[in-house]
């Protein structure tokens, strides 16, 4: 009978709690629906409508008991704890956020990102916990506890408002960057201070918190820096399953948390974000295109639902939290938002522009800085520090309300104020604008754009037959409709040659770039793959600081001979072993013969997309240096065909047998996918073709032609020295 009661109130428990979770789920999909039509960030509505829930709940009860009790009484009495949401919701949200982020722009910006990330958050601390102090008879120590908690901001409500208007992708990398690393950099001060709070004799000085907030951070990077670099290894075991590859990926974040968190006394969540940048930048040659595309949809997926559901939860406690507020409290919250305010103003405009004459940082505009000051809105972390606070009877009542109050209030007014008025900053500092060079390339854009609509009209009109005139009127709608900025559409007359030569070069190394992964399957090594995609990253900085010049310079990097092929060559000159060096021949011979496939299909994107955007003329220069490097690459496989014989043969066939076998089945998918053929003719063919590919991938044996020493090959740079 008593098993029967509990499995009664557990069934009962689940019902609950899978209902609330499906109200969850369609008030967070309404919210984003509506959120845009009202020009406000997702978190401003979610916080607006969570308040709403808190605040009627006791009206619902009174007329609707049974119906508040089922659906808003979790909401408003949660069983979970503060610690609870963050175990729950800042893993993945962590690990979302490392995985999308541009790991080679983050790390060009390491140097601002992390002055806002970590710098910024104890500046922060300090001036409001400083500025409180004066106020208040709680201590310095509650007084830096709250400038803890509201120290840390919230890049998701911030980087949508950014993408809405068209901000400069500069600017949304550092809110990306900061936002990624800060939260950590809060929760450890946080952390210290609330010990030194509560008197916890292990952590309770000043010297023991830092020491603690140092090895947290250093201890947290290197436990996932290891974590990450072992799951990249693991991701091609998984035999090219997307479903597996995400799953294995979101198999991670929770039990890292753990184990850097409880086990190691690190950061878990700077553990999880150096393992999600570790994942992020090996992934995408470890995946296939298709699956790392599949593996960031989903996973931004589950962050979308988890910020909106996090935040949502948090918001309904604001009315309990804020229940005991009087004017003073105001008074003390104003005194908060000016010195942190302050703070950012003083990292941004004394402590920025000190890294850039160091040289540690590009310059970054004061409109930038600016926006960036305004826009630190704080989000579900903060709330959820606060109703930690609030919970916590291991601190004083007075000084637990005082932080809790001051928190949330502190929280709101970033989301209703700065959060309200950050579109209107951004357009009135014309940072939605476009440079000279987008704007040219947009207006060309339009132009392509208007022919292909007159080609595709006429092409319908020949099913429809509709009035002539009627063609005429849509197709002149919708000219006018995007005739946006049409006057001085010529790109050679808007923008100098120069700057246009480095905007396609950078276009060609970004195509570059993407395209290096489609080869991968085993097609090459992951080594060769990871060597293309650094040194296609390379030539686009290159290309961005000097031009001509550093493009080609990079690109001549992956030329020179590797450590390992110099090594195993010497092996081979003093004791005459010849096998290192025969597979290190094999490893160079495959990079090149791709790397050749690479720049002939980029010789067909300049031809196809770039030169009616930006000219014959320029598209003639572009090809001339893509033919530049082709010839470069030709050079060497020539001197490597000397020494291999047939078996470099073998190695080209093995290569086209692999590419023809991957458009095979690109193809046949497509046709499944168009009910072309069924399922089970599906099935079959590409059993087939799995079967070739098994006997394909094998690299042939490789051995050399001459028992001399094999001299070092030479590549003439001297054509490329003078077009550079």
């Amino acid at each position: 009978m008593d098993e029967g009661h509990w499995a009664g109130r557990n069934v009962n428990f689940l019902i609950e709690y899978l209902v609330l979770g499906a109200v969850l789920f369609g008030v967070v999909a309404a919210m984003q629906a509506i959120a845009p039509r009202l020009a406000i960030p997702d978190s401003t509505a979610l916080s607006i409508l969570g308040i709403g829930i808190g605040a009627s709940y006791f009206a619902v009860l009174s007329f609707a008991p049974h119906a508040a009790q089922f659906l808003l009484s979790p909401l408003i009495n949660p069983v979970l704890s503060a610690d609870a949401y963050l175990w729950l919701f800042l893993p993945p949200l962590m690990m979302q956020a490392a995985l999308a982020i541009d790991v080679r722009n983050f790390l060009r910006d390491a140097a601002p990102i992390l002055l806002l990330a970590i710098v910024a958050v104890v500046v922060a601390t300090v001036c409001v916990g400083v500025a409180l102090s004066a106020f208040v008879p709680y201590g310095i120590v509650a007084c830096l506890l709250l400038g803890a908690i509201v120290g840390e901001t919230d890049a998701a409500a911030v980087i949508a408002v950014f993408r809405d208007v068209g901000a400069p992708s500069r600017l949304i990398r550092l809110v990306e960057g900061e936002s990624l690393l800060n939260d950590a950099a809060a929760l450890a001060l946080a952390s210290v201070f609330l010990a030194m709070l509560v008197g916890d004799t292990a952590d309770a000085t000043l010297v023991s918190g830092l020491k603690i907030l140092g090895c947290a951070f250093v201890g947290g990077a290197v436990v996932g820096l290891i974590v990450g670099r072992l799951a990249a290894s693991v991701l091609p075991l998984l035999g090219d399953i997307a479903s597996a590859e995400t799953a294995f990926t979101m198999a991670l974040p929770y039990p890292l948390y753990l184990l850097a968190n409880d086990v190691l006394h690190v950061s878990g969540v700077i553990a999880i974000v150096c393992a999600g940048l570790v994942i992020n930048s090996l992934g995408r040659t470890r995946l296939s295109p298709a699956n790392w595309r599949h593996l960031q949809m989903v996973w931004e997926q589950i962050a979308v639902l988890a910020g909106a559901i996090v935040f949502l939860l948090a918001a309904i406690q604001v009315p309990h939290l804020l229940s005991g507020e009087s004017w003073r409290d105001l008074w003390l919250l104003a005194v908060a938002l000016v010195a942190a305010f302050a703070a950012r103003l003083l990292v941004l405009f004394v402590m920025l522009p000190v890294l850039t004459r160091m040289r540690l940082s590009e310059p970054i505009p004061a409109g930038y800085r600016l926006v960036i000051a305004w826009g630190g809105l704080r989000g579900a972390l903060t709330l959820i520090l606060a109703l930690g606070v609030a919970q916590n009877a291991a601190i004083p009542n007075d000084a637990r309300t005082f932080i809790s109050v001051t928190a949330v209030g502190f929280a709101l007014f970033s989301l209703l104020v700065n959060g309200s008025t950050l579109q209107w900053l951004i357009r009135r500092l014309g940072l939605n604008g476009l440079t000279r060079q987008e704007e040219a390339i947009q207006n060309q854009a339009l132009a392509l754009s208007t022919r292909a609509v007159d080609a595709a009209l006429v092409q319908m009109n020949t099913a429809l037959r509709a009035d002539p005139q009627t063609l005429a009127d849509v197709a002149n709608e919708y000219r006018r409709d995007l005739s946006i900025g049409t006057a001085g559409s010529d790109l050679e007359s808007t923008v100098s040659e120069r700057d246009r030569l480095v905007v396609s070069l950078i276009t060609l190394a970004t195509h570059e770039r993407d395209l290096v992964p489609e080869y991968g399957d085993g097609v090459i090594s992951i080594a060769n793959l990871d060597a293309m995609m650094r040194n296609t990253g390379h030539m686009i900085e290159a290309a961005r600081a000097e031009g001509r010049v550093g493009y080609h310079r990079a690109a001549r990097e992956i030329l020179e001979l590797p450590l390992r092929y110099r090594v195993a060559k010497l092996v081979y000159r003093v004791a005459g072993f010849a096998r290192p060096l025969a597979a290190a021949m094999v490893e160079r011979f495959e990079l090149l013969v791709c790397r050749r496939m690479v720049l002939e299909r980029l010789r067909g994107f300049n031809s196809m997309r770039l030169e009616p955007l930006v000219g014959e003329h320029m598209a003639s220069v572009l090809n001339s240096v893509i033919s530049m490097r082709i010839s470069a690459a030709e050079l060497e496989i020539a001197e490597l065909r000397n020494q291999f014989g047939s078996a470099a043969i073998a190695l080209e066939r093995r290569l086209l047998v692999l590419r023809a076998l991957k458009e095979g089945r690109r193809s046949l998918e497509a046709m499944a996918a168009e009910r072309v053929i069924s399922k089970t003719v599906f099935n079959r063919v590409r059993n087939a073709i799995d079967q070739a590919w098994a006997t394909a991938i094998q690299r042939p044996r490789a051995h050399l032609q001459q028992p001399s020493p094999v001299p070092m090959p030479r590549i003439p740079m001297t054509s490329e020295r003078k077009t550079a």
